[in-house]
């Protein structure tokens, strides 16, 4: 272990012993959030880790929910692809229906259905150096397959974000409503290389999200709000990604 991984496992039990902790957040990202402002971490989306070289992964126990493990947006033809998949291939928002949005997850190893109309999946096409987003209309004809993610932008995102990762298990109680975590455990891992990421996005162990949307109140209500492309992977499978570090 190197230092900041000992002065992380510090704060770590500072924090154990504190018990039971009631959420400063409610929701799925309440027991991450409560952790970071108990250790005095500001929220932030930045491509670097989170403590000293070393991203912080919460979780619950047993919990299979899929964890983001960095934000991406695609390239293609136009400058802002998102925009343009949503206004192609997106579908009425349920609460404004004259704007339209796009929330899907896509797969390395299967197509799934967006829309009704379309299906989408991903390709690792190492011909190219690339991961290429495949869309496919209900003919099954290829629609067209020009969005992608180049290989040396993923691994420079891989590598800079998750190349040490801590991963803190918790417990929930509610209490009258509200939530409380208990963290009993901290856990640090080494990334394996940009291979096994590869080969976990061809067998749809790593996914991509795009949660591609609307402002729903306010001065914006009803403009576009990319909330963010993403590279995830259910948490109980983060040790294929990664090694664990013996103290």
């Amino acid at each position: 272990m190197n230092e900041s991984m000992k002065l992380l496992e510090e704060k770590f039990n500072e924090v154990k012993k504190m018990g039971y902790i009631k959420s400063t957040r409610g929701g799925t990202t309440g027991v991450g959030k409560t952790f970071e402002d108990l250790i005095g971490k500001k929220e932030d989306r930045s491509p670097n880790p989170d403590f000293y070289g070393i991203e912080i992964k919460t979780k619950l126990h047993y919990s299979i929910r899929n964890t983001t493990l960095f934000n991406l947006n695609p390239k293609g033809k136009e400058q802002y692809e998102t925009r343009r998949l949503v206004k192609t291939y997106g579908y009425p928002d349920k609460d404004l229906p004259k704007c339209k949005v796009l929330y899907a997850t896509v797969y390395g190893s299967c197509l799934n259905c967006i829309a009704a109309k379309y299906l989408m999946g991903l390709n690792v096409d190492y011909e190219n150096n690339r991961i290429n987003l495949r869309i496919i209309n209900l003919n099954m004809e290829l629609v067209e397959n020009y969005v992608y993610w180049d290989f040396e932008e993923l691994k420079e995102r891989l590598y800079r974000k998750l190349k040490y990762l801590a991963v803190i298990n918790a417990a929930k109680r509610t209490i009258d409503g509200e939530e409380f975590y208990h963290y009993t455990s901290i856990d640090f891992y080494k990334i394996k290389d940009f291979t096994t990421f590869l080969k976990l996005v061809e067998l749809g162990i790593i996914c991509v999200t795009f949660r591609i949307g609307i402002e729903k109140s306010g001065p914006k209500k009803g403009e576009f709000h990319d909330r963010g492309t993403s590279f995830q992977i259910k948490e109980c499978n983060l040790t294929k990604l990664f090694d664990k570090i013996e103290e």
